[in-house]
C-alpha cells in the first residue's frame, strides 16, 4: 500500500504501524469505523449548517446537506424546489 497520502507530519515508522493495523481489521470492524466516520462527518456538517442558519428546521437542514453532497440541481429536484 502506498504511503504517500499520509500527512507529512507522520513518521515512516508510524505509517507502517497504521497500515499494519488497517490490514489486521476484520470486515465488521472496518464497517464500524466507517459508520463512525460517516456519523461524525454528518454531525459536523449539520452543526456548520446550523451555525449559518440557526433558524433552519430539519427539512431545511437536510435540503442544505443534499445541496452540499449532490449539487443544487439534484437537491432542488428531490425537494421539489425551484
Amino acid at each position: 500500500m502506498p504511503l504517500d497520502h499520509v500527512p507529512g507530519d507522520t513518521s515512516p515508522e508510524m505509517q507502517e504501524v497504521y497500515y499494519r493495523r488497517l490490514a489486521e481489521l476484520g470486515p465488521a470492524e472496518r464497517i464500524r469505523i466507517g459508520v463512525g466516520m460517516w456519523e461524525a462527518a454528518q454531525a459536523m456538517q449539520r452543526a456548520a449548517i446550523l451555525r449559518e442558519h440557526p433558524q433552519a428546521d430539519e427539512d431545511e437542514i437536510r435540503f442544505r446537506m443534499a445541496v452540499s453532497r449532490f449539487g443544487p440541481e439534484l437537491a432542488r429536484a428531490a425537494w421539489r424546489r425551484s
